[in-house]
């Protein structure tokens, strides 16, 4: 007998409350922690995400701006200083050895709302070289709903005194120059 009220009593411990796992209350609350974690995680890898096209897309204007100084240096190196202004009229991208694998082309830049995000285009009705951002969560715009950020080609002057007194400007080169304003936290 003694035995049997043994095996009673290890079912009635098995069958307590205690024994089968997880309350409600528990199960609710890991439920809770993992989706508070997830959406930690989430916003950081979206972050992450946008810090990486930034930089991508700052890289490739520098590099936008080196096909500029370079193409001007060989004009300036030909003696043919006069042709300067018309190369900031025209695509700088055109410039670059190999141009960028997002690169859409010369676009009449009036409808863009089809185009992909994360790609640059050059925008011919405006000369700009345009870059639509494809990351948009950390990336606040100064013009509402405008998620793209504009490049313009502008001739950088000097001045050099030829005697005292008189000084006249010459070109000493042309950049690429930031025209959007935004955040991009």
């Amino acid at each position: 007998m003694s035995r049997n009220c043994q095996i009673c009593r290890l079912s009635n411990q098995v069958k307590s409350p205690k024994a089968l796992g997880f309350t409600l209350l528990e199960l609710v609350i890991v439920v809770i922690i993992v989706a508070l974690l997830a959406t930690f995680s989430l916003d950081r890898l979206f972050w992450y995400q946008g810090q990486a096209e930034k930089a991508n897309m700052e890289y490739t204007a520098t590099m936008i701006k080196s096909g500029l100084w370079m193409g001007a240096a060989s004009l300036m190196m030909a003696d043919r200083n006069a042709e300067i202004p018309a190369l900031a009229q025209r695509n700088p991208i055109n410039l670059l050895a190999q141009k960028p694998d997002n690169y859409l082309g010369e676009v009449d830049g009036t409808n863009i709302a089809g185009l992909k995000r994360g790609n640059w285009f050059y925008d011919t009705t405006k000369r700009q070289v345009v870059y639509i951002v494809g990351q948009r969560h950390h990336f606040v715009p100064a013009v509402v709903n405008d998620f793209t950020v504009k490049y313009s080609a502008k001739i950088v002057y000097g001045e050099t005194e030829i005697k005292p007194g008189y000084k006249t400007p010459y070109i000493a080169g042309i950049t690429l120059v930031p025209i959007s304003q935004y955040i991009w936290q």
